[in-house]
């Protein structure tokens, strides 16, 4: 049996803080503690003075799915790896269905493309079309262990939008199973009516994304779905939530869980006058400071339940300049950059530690059936940690990163990134470098 001490660590819990060893065996945690019983043999990491993290669980990724006549520009092996670097190492990715595909068929073209990834894997299902066949399959992927299905309010003109009624009834079905629904939460008649002076597509500038996806889009579909939760007593997981106003109204309903994402709380859309600005460009647009200064707010009031990367990266090239707004690929990179950003800002601003696991780590195994798997450090979970050296903390990063991509977001934050990676009990990063990269598991819900 292959064992690993953790020794000395300050250990961060979703509860507080404390030292303690960590044994590992094989790829679980086995025990926890001082004075522990160690196994003959028992290779030992000293982690004096340095923090250690459960791994992070993106639970919102996008590795190379098709967008505007091309696809993100990681695949499921580079991204993962990226992953890894930056600490997470559990990703929560999404099936693409396509013309004629059952919900089961898009799944395991999926799942083949997966067994590329490093990191752990576990996939959303995408309801892209309203089918009595589709809906039919519902119950038995859940009873299989895939929980969590997605759909959208909007992209009407891509053909992947369902209308409010379509949706209730899906979260009835999901609701009744015990699945969760995650909601691209845009009003399409929003947009549509925001959008109308801009259907020439001479326009350029970035800035006009934002002006014809309005930040009321989001408030309007948020009330929506609220109602919606209420009704057909179905969970229901608001992904990329960005405005102060959708925040306020997704407060009132309790079936509702609320995800934001790192560049609705680092960015606004002042930076879309930058010369790059077009590279900014993502679904829903990036916000206002006092969207920002809520959504910070919201983390520390309980009312923000995790924070995913919606992670869906473009080279430059990918972006060229000079494009119609319209045709601008919508997405961003951030999978690496999650957890070290994050950190660096909660540790600037005095936020209690505990609450990043939760946010980042613990909720995201709750809410999609991954507890006693993930999301904690504790015996039994899978030996899933970070180790960061607190005194680490830089400004400049960007050479370091493992990732295909030649354009950061972030560069120039501070950030600070994990010594060491363990993911199931085997060291993936040391000294900031890749160690090994043997395949990731495919995750399945435990509820």
């Amino acid at each position: 049996m292959k064992s690993l001490l953790i020794k000395n660590g300050r250990i961060i819990h979703t509860n507080g803080h404390g030292d303690a060893d960590i044994l590992i065996q094989n790829d679980s945690i086995a025990d926890m503690g001082k004075n522990l019983m160690i196994p003959e043999g028992t290779d030992i990491l000293d982690a004096t003075d340095q923090w250690v993290f459960p791994g992070v669980i993106d639970p919102h990724t996008h590795m190379g799915i098709p967008i505007k006549n091309g696809s993100s520009a990681d695949t499921f092996a580079t991204g993962s790896r990226s992953a890894l670097h930056g600490g997470v190492t559990t990703i929560l990715d999404f099936t693409v269905l396509e013309s004629g595909q059952s919900l089961q068929q898009s799944l395991d073209t999926r799942i083949e493309l997966a067994k590329a990834s490093v990191c752990d894997v576990g996939l959303h299902v995408n309801i892209t079309r309203f089918e009595p066949e589709l809906l039919e399959e519902i119950p038995l992927l859940i009873k299989n262990g895939f929980t969590s299905f997605k759909v959208f309010t909007t992209y009407e003109e891509a053909g992947m939008m369902l209308d409010y009624n379509q949706i209730e009834a899906v979260a009835s079905i999901i609701g009744e199973h015990g699945g969760v629904l995650m909601v691209h939460s845009e009003d399409n008649q929003v947009i549509n009516e925001a959008s109308a002076p801009y259907t020439e597509g001479v326009q350029t500038h970035p800035r006009f994304h934002g002006l014809s996806r309005p930040a009321s889009a989001e408030s309007v579909a948020v009330r929506t779905l609220g109602e919606i939760s209420n009704r057909s007593n179905c969970t229901i997981y608001i992904v990329h939530l960005n405005t102060a106003e959708g925040l306020s109204i997704a407060s009132q309903y309790p079936l509702l869980k609320v995800e934001t994402c790192p560049h609705y709380l680092l960015l606004t859309d002042d930076v879309y006058e930058q010369p790059d600005g077009r590279m900014y460009v993502a679904s829903p647009p990036l916000r206002k400071q006092a969207d920002q200064d809520a959504l910070w707010q919201g983390i520390q009031a309980g009312s923000i339940h995790t924070i995913g990367s919606d992670h869906c990266p473009f080279c430059l090239a990918d972006k060229p300049k000079g494009r119609p707004f319209q045709d601008i690929p919508n997405g961003m990179g951030g999978v690496e950059t999650l957890f070290p950003t994050l950190l660096a800002q909660f540790v600037k601003r005095g936020i209690n530690l505990s609450l990043l696991v939760q946010l980042t780590s613990h909720n995201a195994a709750q809410i999609f059936g991954l507890r006693g798997q993930k999301g904690d450090l504790a015996p039994g979970c899978h030996a899933d940690l970070l180790i960061v050296d607190p005194t680490n903390i830089s400004n400049d990063w960007e050479k370091d990163l493992d990732t295909i991509l030649d354009w950061n977001a972030y560069a120039g934050l501070p950030a600070l990134f994990p010594s060491t990676v363990i993911r199931r009990g085997e060291i993936v990063i040391s000294n900031w470098k890749t160690a090994t990269r043997s395949q990731g598991v495919l995750l399945k819900s435990s509820t």
